[in-house]
């Protein structure tokens, strides 16, 4: 409860718990910030709560492209640093990359694919 005291003090020592890592004072700590707000500030009635297993898939957002991408990493002293930038298709990167090579006769790359991912329930 916000300008509560109490519940600042136990929150507070429930963050020092979880920087320590003690996961037992964390505990501790959960236990008696909720008996303090049941008692204190009207809380729950009864201190147990059922959590239920929800299964989910991840897929890949068909209503977002994804992006492939390449820069070439060529080069004696430091990486070439020339990039392709966002592509929609791999083969729009292959042709960016014969391009370059071309051009340069570089031949390393270091090539990235981003995508969105959501999570669909399952059932």
């Amino acid at each position: 409860m916000p300008g509560c005291a109490a519940c600042e003090e136990l929150a507070l020592r429930r963050d020092r718990a979880r920087a320590a890592f003690d996961g037992s004072a964390v505990t501790d700590a959960n236990v008696l910030l909720r008996q303090h707000q049941r008692d204190e500030h009207g809380g729950e009635s009864t201190g147990r709560r059922i959590f239920r297993y929800v299964p989910y898939t991840i897929v890949q957002d068909a209503s977002a492209q994804p992006e492939y991408e390449a820069s070439c990493v060529s080069g004696e002293e430091e990486d070439c640093g020339a990039g392709s930038g966002p592509c929609q298709a791999p083969g729009e990167v292959e042709e960016w990359q014969r391009r370059h090579t071309q051009e340069t006769r570089h031949l390393r790359y270091r090539r990235s694919f981003a995508d969105y991912a959501v999570l669909e329930r399952q059932g």
